[in-house]
């Protein structure tokens, strides 16, 4: 069995539909409830920290994620603080509101979504690591109804959409945490079988 180190019910549900074939477990699931710092200065740093701290305090095999926002125009801002742009208990919407604000004005639009995984085994050591991108533009407003936090502005140019107007099988072959998934798939049905 696999446990997702996220208390993220999105990407639950992404990591679901993409992991096919692996018993997976959320954290929720397992019952752990333990609240893992992201400390690290990159995404890698990030993902790594919680992998190694949900694995060891459920003695299972852990995949981890980080994923943030780089806006050329801000210099790469959110990036690592994504989550928490807008503050430390910023909502989804409220950092949104807050990135539509600092790029008023703005033409440079350009973005891109980054995903860096780690997976641990239940002893905490990581055996994996993979990492994907999403480029594309913010609008100036949100637009759609799936997804969460930055999906309603990131405009994804092959299919013409923003993330939060994407299907989800769309999600599942483009998004920047398919392309990480999909670059250890095979290792990792191979580690857990």
């Amino acid at each position: 069995m696999l446990v997702l180190g996220t208390s993220n019910e999105h990407k639950v549900a992404e990591f679901t539909r993409v992991l096919k074939g692996i018993s997976i477990a959320s954290l929720a699931e397992v019952n752990c409830h333990l609240d893992v710092a992201e400390t690290g200065a990159t995404y890698r740093d990030n993902a790594i920290l919680k992998a190694r701290a949900f694995a060891k305090a459920t003695g299972a095999w852990v995949l981890s994620d980080d994923t943030g926002l780089e806006v050329d125009a801000l210099n790469g801002a959110p990036g690592v603080y994504s989550a928490r742009y807008a503050g430390q208990q910023a909502t989804g919407s409220e950092n949104v509101q807050k990135l539509l604000l600092d790029m008023k004005d703005v033409v440079d639009r350009r973005a891109t979504f980054h995903c860096a995984l780690a997976l641990a085994n239940p002893q905490g050591e990581v055996v994996l690591e993979s990492s994907g991108v999403l480029p594309g533009t913010i609008l100036e407003s949100p637009v759609g109804e799936g997804g969460f936090t930055y999906d309603f502005v990131f405009f994804e140019q092959k299919s013409g959409c923003t993330l939060a107007e994407m299907p989800g099988f769309a999600v599942d072959q483009l998004s920047h945490r398919a392309v990480a998934v999909k670059a250890i798939l095979p290792q990792m049905q191979t580690l857990l079988s």
